[in-house]
């Protein structure tokens, strides 16, 4: 005659192996959903708190026959007194440490007015000045916070009055190097791409910064290491600077409220980054004007500061890529199709002083 099943014998041999091979299926499958992206590294992080929580309620349903002495129950009585106590704690708020770690959020209320987004626009004499009540309105309808947008524009190309969007007269508040809706498009100019409007142009940076957010990257220490890599010639460390303390300017806070720039590289490279910061232009050590500047100083011939970014004229037909740097003014130039131009040609315009020609005299007049 066969024996009746032990109490909780059906759950010991198959209740409780099934529920642990589903715990240990969801937890194998949250990372490769993170990297198919079909769900954000926020959800993940929260779909492993459920398994965990599911697991430890597994290993209590164990406890009863471990309290079966009364001593053991008082002790787990005052533990759990004791952890009651620690969450309402925990609860009462967030702590000022959470609160600078959390980063600059994308999506926030406003940090900057209206008046005063249009009015720095029309004060720098932005292309994009204009049109600034309605981009202004443009941003804040995706909900993002225009101060932080209009910071990238300035970080980026100076509120497009230098570099690549002023020169090609791209429309890209991002200087983005492909559309992210290809309609919005009219072509490209100096590898970017170019926009017929700044309405468009500012539409495919919000969204991309939605795309971001979306993804979990939702502040700007998390996207920007992205945005800009530093296998492209960028200091993500200085960007993230750079936008924390005109963001806060703008806001009315103080920069020494926000975190620290920090450098992974070395002292150097970190003083010069600094040093361009000086002249709001970011250093990228990849680049051939600034890697040469650096490799100069380090042999007792220094350029000095940036005063400007760098630029492309053009001479007897000649294209001439320019930096102008306090102590001298570096120069390359451009083969006939950009890509093929040799970089690692970069003279100096003291230099071509002393091997060019000597000027022919002028005549001078009494001063009046």
């Amino acid at each position: 005659m066969p024996y009746p099943p032990a109490p909780g014998g059906w759950w010991r041999e198959r209740g409780e192996p099934a529920a642990l091979t589903a715990l240990l299926i969801a937890t194998v499958s949250l990372p490769p959903l993170v990297l198919l992206e079909l769900i954000t590294l926020q959800q993940a992080y929260r779909g492993g708190v459920v398994v965990a929580w599911a697991a430890v309620c597994l290993l209590l349903l164990r406890l009863p026959p471990l309290l079966r002495r009364e001593g053991r129950r008082l002790g787990l009585l005052g533990l759990l007194i004791a952890l009651a106590g620690g969450l309402v704690a925990l609860a009462s708020g967030p702590s000022q440490a959470d609160a600078q770690s959390a980063g600059l959020s994308f999506r926030a209320a406003p940090r900057i007015s209206q008046a005063n987004f249009s009015r720095i626009l029309a004060a720098t004499g932005s292309p994009a000045a204009p049109d600034g009540d309605e981009l202004y309105t443009i941003i804040k309808g995706y909900g993002i916070d225009p101060a932080v947008a209009l910071a990238f524009f300035q970080h980026e190309s100076q509120y497009c009055t230098t570099g690549s969007c002023a020169r090609a007269g791209l429309r890209n508040w991002g200087m983005l190097r492909r559309a992210i809706k290809p309609e919005r498009s009219t072509g490209s100019g100096e590898g970017f791409t170019r926009y017929g409007t700044w309405h468009d142009g500012v539409r495919d940076w919000c969204e991309l910064m939605l795309g971001y957010v979306n993804r979990g990257q939702d502040t700007i220490e998390k996207a920007i290491p992205i945005y800009a890599p530093t296998a492209d010639g960028n200091v993500p460390t200085a960007y993230i600077g750079a936008i924390r303390r005109q963001v806060a300017a703008w806001s009315g806070q103080s920069a020494g409220e926000l975190t620290l720039r920090a450098y992974d590289g070395p002292l150097d490279q970190a003083l010069v980054a600094e040093t361009f910061l000086t002249a709001q232009i970011e250093f990228h050590p990849t680049w051939a004007f600034h890697n040469y500047m650096l490799t100069e100083a380090h042999a007792g011939r220094p350029l000095g500061v940036p005063v400007d970014e760098s630029r492309v004229i053009t001479v007897a037909g000649q294209r001439i890529a320019v930096q102008v740097f306090a102590l001298d003014t570096l120069y390359t130039p451009l083969a006939a199709v950009e890509t093929e131009t040799n970089w690692r040609d970069v003279r100096r315009l003291s230099a071509l002083l002393r091997t060019g020609p000597a000027p022919t005299p002028v005549p001078t007049s009494a001063a009046n």
